[in-house]
């Protein structure tokens, strides 16, 4: 035996990212290049299937232009099949269904297979027997999971056996709600095939280190496609060798990154602290946001917005939500307040209480709101 298989889901092509209308068609093009290196990379290491375990589309009303392309795309894959299947967002309730409708058609020729309908598929090779088992989805919302008729399929000893299926895996995603046809490690290892492909949650699984054979995988999303997002995109490149040996590795296929960089900053050394983590970025290909509270000087103040402005331009996309209270001291008080004023007086007195160190800003946040603008 002796099978490869590049493994990704939850390529969710027709996202709209409206909310980056700046960058928004970068970050469309970003889904379709990111699969498209995919596809190459299972070409280079010349994988035998290339396996999209659902929600290869973000929602029904995906254009027939995207789906021709995306179908495009795979179909330049030189091994075997693609073996598509439908996850929660690109469901097929029936054979009526519009999205897959378009994407046979385009397939129509191709080794592009649209898994929509629960059965196995066999491929033999020279070096390999497979069984695939598809366990599609068909509708957004289940609260059961669709893998249970796999355990009633005879496995014979010749083929090696993988279940392909779509929803929450207890202890990797939440469901508490029982939406997402939630499966537990119990329900999978019940159905008695070797491991399972699978998609829905954009994290990827085993951890990194795992040996052996898993009794999943989890690829997570493929590029990266919000701040919840923390990895630069991951697939699966998986080996099934002589003698039931399993050989995994973690594939990188994101060029974009989003970034949620949260500080609490208080002197200048955290302005430095702040500079060094936002150069670490490839500013270029990163969607930052910055979310910033804490007290200043003002003079820190003015170099932080210096800072930021000399930093921002650099990025793909780059937004901050900042909260930063002044530092009051003696000369910040008469910056505001002239000298023998009740202000004045009041808030200078204040500081003069180390006991009690947040009244005097308390004081200055209450003066604020209630002056006269």
């Amino acid at each position: 035996m002796n099978l490869r298989i590049l493994h990704t889901a939850d390529n969710h092509i027709g996202i709209s990212f409206n909310q980056y209308p700046e960058v928004r068609e970068r970050l469309v093009e970003e889904r379709f290049e990111a699969l498209e290196r995919l596809v190459a990379t299972g070409n280079e290491r010349e994988a035998h299937f290339f396996v999209v375990a659902g929600d290869l589309f973000d929602k029904q009303s995906v254009t027939k232009g995207q789906v021709e392309r995306a179908v495009k795309i795979l179909a330049g894959f030189e091994g075997e099949a693609v073996l598509v299947l439908a996850g929660n967002h690109d469901f097929c309730e029936g054979a009526d269904n519009k999205l897959w409708k378009w994407v046979r058609a385009a397939a129509e020729g191709t080794t592009v297979l649209a898994l929509t309908e629960a059965g196995t598929r066999e491929f033999a090779g020279d070096d390999y027997k497979v069984r695939f088992y598809a366990c599609p989805c068909p509708s957004k919302h289940g609260r059961e999971h669709m893998i249970g008729w796999v355990e009633e399929e005879e496995k014979g000893p010749d083929f090696l056996h993988v279940g392909l299926a779509h929803g929450n895996v207890e202890g990797l995603g939440l469901d508490a709600d029982q939406r997402y046809f939630n499966m537990s490690e119990g329900d999978l290892r019940a159905a008695g095939v070797d491991t399972w492909l699978l998609g829905h949650i954009h994290v990827p699984a085993p951890a990194p280190g795992t040996t052996g054979k898993p009794l999943y995988f989890m690829p997570g999303i493929h590029t990266p496609d919000s701040v919840k997002c923390s990895h630069p995109g991951h697939a699966w490149w998986i080996e099934f060798e002589k003698g039931g040996k399993c050989r995994h590795e973690q594939l990188t296929a994101g060029a974009i990154r989003f970034a949620r960089v949260s500080k609490v900053l208080e002197h200048a050394g955290d302005l430095a602290a702040l500079r060094t983590a936002c150069e670490a970025f490839d500013a270029p290909k990163t969607i930052l946001d910055l979310q910033l509270t804490g007290r200043l000087r003002e003079e820190e103040l003015e170099e932080l917005n210096e800072m930021l402005g000399e930093l921002a331009p650099g990025f793909l996309h780059f937004t901050r939500e900042q909260d930063i209270a002044p530092v009051l001291d003696a000369a910040a008080i008469a910056k505001r307040y002239p000298e023998g004023t009740l202000p004045s007086s009041l808030l200078l007195a204040l500081l003069q209480d180390d006991a009690h160190p947040g009244d005097a800003h308390l004081a200055l946040d209450i003066i604020e709101s209630i002056r006269p603008s």
